[in-house]
């Protein structure tokens, strides 16, 4: 029952869709479809930039807390407890490299960006001739 649903649906979903396209141009179906595509893009850049300031953010976080964490005592005639060598240097490796990966995954975020960006221009391009050629 719900393929037969399914299907019913997508059929006429599918007419609708034809039924509009019959009184469209090929420009303006041209630019219906990249301005859909710019929206992915948009869409797509956005979410991006959001990515990138978090990742940054993470990374500035990781880049700023002091490189060894020693326990303070909680009361004041207690010492302060010598740290383990060998735990410090593993807190600083894995600090080390988790700013190591934030900075890798900032550089592929800014490479997708630019992409989404070269792709947007190109897209502004052409709707920009297509409705030049509308206008002659």
């Amino acid at each position: 029952m719900r393929t037969i649903l399914f299907l019913l649906a997508l059929t006429f979903s599918l007419m609708a869709w034809a039924d509009e396209d019959k009184g469209t141009t090929d420009t303006e179906k041209q630019s219906r479809q990249l301005e859909k595509a710019l929206a992915r893009i948009q869409q797509e850049s956005q979410s991006i930039q959001q990515q990138f300031m978090m990742i940054q953010e993470l990374r500035r976080n990781d880049i700023a807390e002091p490189p060894m964490n020693i326990p303070l005592p909680s009361t004041p005639g207690q010492s302060i407890p010598v740290p383990n060598y060998n735990n410090l240097m593993q807190q600083k490796q894995e600090r080390d490299q988790r700013i190591e990966k934030y900075t890798a995954d900032l550089n592929r975020l800014y490479a997708r960006f630019t992409e989404l960006e070269n792709e947007k221009q190109d897209i502004l391009e052409q709707i920009k001739s297509l409705e030049q050629k509308r206008e002659e």
